[in-house]
């Protein structure tokens, strides 16, 4: 890779990939379920459980270290009436990225910034038949749409606790970018947990 080819994907990856960045960087693993309770919007409680990490090589004085991977799991379900029409349930999973970027986010060459927030987006599929309202283009077994995911680990302890926060879009769009855009979100939930606990580390 040229040099000018290295200056323009750094550019890149600290411009166009910021949110990613800064989420992969602030934490190294994020694992957690429970539930949000119903509202004025959303008659049935909705159910999530997620595991995000960055695999990241040990400590090494090597000049070019192992690659780092990362991984995302996402299960979403949202269990009564909502915007869309009744409940529904998606898998995520991460989106494909190429491997110098993947490497460059999980590898951990910059000290992390800390915090008890953790940003990531990717794909989902559907599980389940979906609503009416549901973007019909992303009804399929194959992860195509993209969502965000995002927790706060309130309490930052491992005890079950009803002070995090999760939320959740889901979008239209299938482009890799460093948010979603606001045309193409669709559903959105967000609120502190009811039941469950959330950990980042």
């Amino acid at each position: 890779m040229t040099r000018a080819s290295t200056r323009s994907l750094r550019r890149w990856v600290a411009v166009g990939l910021v949110s990613i960045l800064a989420a992969t960087l602030a934490a190294c693993t994020g694992r957690g379920g429970g539930q949000l309770a119903p509202d004025g919007v959303f008659t049935g409680a909705a159910s999530f459980g997620f595991t995000f990490s960055c695999e990241r090589s040990s400590a090494s004085v090597q000049t070019e270290p192992p690659t780092g991977r990362l991984r995302i799991q996402l299960s979403y379900s949202d269990h009564g009436t909502n915007p869309l029409g009744s409940g529904f349930s998606v898998h995520g999973t991460v989106d494909t990225l190429p491997p110098v970027l993947e490497s460059m986010l999980c590898i951990g060459q910059e000290p992390p910034p800390g915090g008890n927030e953790l940003i990531f987006l990717g794909r989902y599929r559907t599980t389940t038949s979906v609503p009416t309202g549901f973007a019909q283009g992303c009804v399929s077994a194959t992860p195509l749409c993209r969502f965000e995911v995002i927790v706060r680990d309130n309490d930052r302890n491992r005890a079950p606790s009803s002070g995090d926060f999760f939320s959740i879009k889901l979008s239209s769009g299938t482009v890799l970018e460093s948010e979603l855009a606001p045309a193409a979100v669709f559903y959105a939930r967000a609120g502190v947990l009811r039941s469950g606990n959330l950990t980042i580390d």
